[in-house]
């Protein structure tokens, strides 16, 4: 009975439209571009924001919130922030997101075929006029109430930290190449992009281009001036626990 309905295989088609452009590579890019490495929660909040409203309003806040979760994990644990301070903003910025257009949301399409039955036809972008001031007030409520309500009063932990005895006897050798996605745009380097904070991993400990190691580079200089590039290989010293999360880090391959 509930494919019968137009709403339901409607939305349907949408989650593979959805996974194909994840696999393209463009939201890895995206997600680059837009969070960044902000240097707070009321920073990360808005960024999220920013990015996950609109991506909601042109494909639709459903398949979008399913592809955003394994995405904002990790660049949460690169950056050091407590994903639970996220996950309510991610949500609620996609639900506010996808009533900016009429493709945005299912219930903007189960509206729609009401108001049909009203001989009334609701515009693709009919209900911008009102959702898209809600959309920025709830942006700002989000990045003033989440980082004070939500999630433990965590400190990030520091970018290089010490390995014990007990952890360095679990630790295996092994490498990634880049892709393509943050690591990919040659503007970022290796000592600032958190690995070291992923759990288990116990950070980058050689970069190999074109099978020639250029970090830590022969001088200090040339070592600050290395930024990462597709093709390039990294050399992690990684638990089995964190080369799962570099396998699961998009980009790295």
């Amino acid at each position: 009975a509930g494919l019968s309905d137009t709403t339901v295989t409607s939305v349907a088609f949408l989650f593979p439209m959805a996974k194909a452009i994840a696999a393209t590579g463009w939201l890895e890019i995206l997600v680059s571009i837009v969070l960044g490495t902000p240097g707070s929660h009321f920073a990360g909040i808005v960024r999220l924001c920013l990015l996950v409203g609109p991506l909601s309003a042109i494909v639709n806040n459903t398949p979008v919130t399913a592809m955003m979760v394994p995405v904002l994990q990790g660049w949460c644990s690169r950056m050091g922030f407590d994903v639970a301070k996220f996950g309510i903003p991610l949500a609620f910025s996609a639900q506010l997101g996808g009533g900016l257009t009429l493709m945005g949301s299912p219930t903007n399409f189960a509206a729609r075929k009401t108001y049909l039955k009203c001989g009334f036809q609701l515009g693709f972008f009919e209900l911008t006029v009102v959702a898209a001031p809600l959309f920025f007030l709830g942006v700002i409520f989000f990045a003033i109430v989440a980082p004070r309500m939500l999630g433990g009063k965590t400190v990030a932990p520091p970018l290089r930290r010490a390995i014990s005895a007990e952890e360095r006897d679990g630790f295996f050798r092994v490498g990634f190449k880049i892709s393509r996605g943050a690591f990919a745009r040659g503007n970022l380097k290796v000592d600032k992009a958190g690995f070291e904070r992923m759990a288990g991993v116990g950070g980058v400990k050689i970069a190999l281009r074109d099978g020639e190691q250029v970090w830590p580079a022969a001088t200090d200089t040339e070592s600050e001036a290395y930024r990462m590039k597709a093709g390039d290989v990294l050399i992690f010293r990684a638990t089995a626990e964190g080369i799962v999360s570099l396998r699961a880090q998009g980009g790295l391959n």
